[in-house]
């Protein structure tokens, strides 16, 4: 029997010293993402019969993105919309 939906769980850690993002994970999805990627773990843990329960991975830093969502619509703030096309358009200047 394999892990519980709860036990899949990928942690990411990385310091700005080393800058190299250790990354290990307990989830097949992050599995296959990191070999699409063709970033291969270092090290891999399997439960007692054997089937894989973790993998650890490392990454350097500036190889590594991250980001969360905004919230709300994906247009924006609408009042911020709203005031700027009210405004009109900026004129454009050259670099100084």
């Amino acid at each position: 029997m394999g892990l519980t939906r709860a036990e899949r769980e990928t942690v990411i850690r990385w310091d700005e010293d080393e800058q190299t993002v250790h990354l290990w994970s307990a989830s097949p999805v992050v599995w296959r993402k990191m070999g699409r990627l063709g970033i291969v773990p270092v090290k891999e843990t399997k439960l007692s019969t054997g089937e894989p329960s973790g993998k650890f991975y490392r990454v350097p830093l500036s190889e590594f993105r991250w980001g969360l969502k905004r919230r709300g619509t994906s247009r924006g703030n609408p009042a911020a919309l709203a005031r700027a096309r009210a405004s009109g358009p900026k004129p454009v200047t050259e670099p100084a």
